[in-house]
């Protein structure tokens, strides 16, 4: 089959033309299609956000609805812990009303004959005792009764020396001994070489 090409030479487009064509219509098609797609992500995007909105809104309100219910248990703890602390307060000083009862009811009964007492003093658990005697011995003997008792632990020399009252020589002394945190704690029994030594480093207590 023979094709005539009646047109004019000048009229004929181009190659170059044709490709061209090609290409922008190519270009359009591909404009499009991410038209397209960028909408189509821009709405699915759209419904995500609107059911996070939802979900927000819904969590809100059940929030809103337990708010009440919270500040009530957090308003219950609050007092609750107030109440404690009282009772803690009582405690301690109910268990320190006590302690102190214990501890001079085991002083007095700890004083053997010959010592007199001037002075009892506590201070952060330790007990300072102040008194006079007319002997080492007595002094002695005043310390190991002291040691036998539930509540005194620890009981020590700290001073001695020599004195008048009425013209009447006596020793002047001072000792220490720890007491319990509680007064129900009792502290576990000593052995019989420490109360050894503790009575011969008392017995040999260098009078001033």
């Amino acid at each position: 089959m023979i094709r005539i090409n009646l047109l004019p030479k000048e009229e004929k487009p181009s190659k170059e033309v044709v490709t061209w064509n090609r290409i922008f219509i190519w270009s359009l098609i591909a404009a499009g299609l991410i038209l397209v797609i960028g909408f189509g992500l821009f709405a699915f995007r759209t419904y995500e956000i609107r059911i996070l909105k939802g979900d927000i809104a819904e969590q809100r309100a059940e929030l809103a609805k337990y708010a009440g219910q919270a500040a009530l248990v957090r308003d219950l703890m609050a007092k609750r812990q107030a109440i404690q602390q009282r009772i803690d307060v009582i405690e301690n000083l109910d268990r320190d009303r006590f302690l102190r009862v214990y501890v001079l009811d085991e002083l007095a009964r700890s004083v053997p004959q010959y010592v007199w007492l001037e002075s009892a003093e506590e201070k952060a658990g330790t007990i300072t005792v102040k008194g006079d005697a007319f002997s080492n011995l007595a002094i002695s003997q005043f310390m190991d009764d002291l040691s036998g008792k539930a509540h005194v632990d620890s009981v020590f020399l700290k001073v001695i020396k020599k004195e008048e009252i009425e013209s009447q020589p006596v020793l002047n002394f001072e000792l220490g001994y720890k007491i319990p945190v509680s007064p129900l704690s009792k502290p576990a029994p000593k052995s019989q070489a420490s109360n050894s030594r503790e009575s011969k480093s008392r017995e040999g207590a260098k009078t001033s």
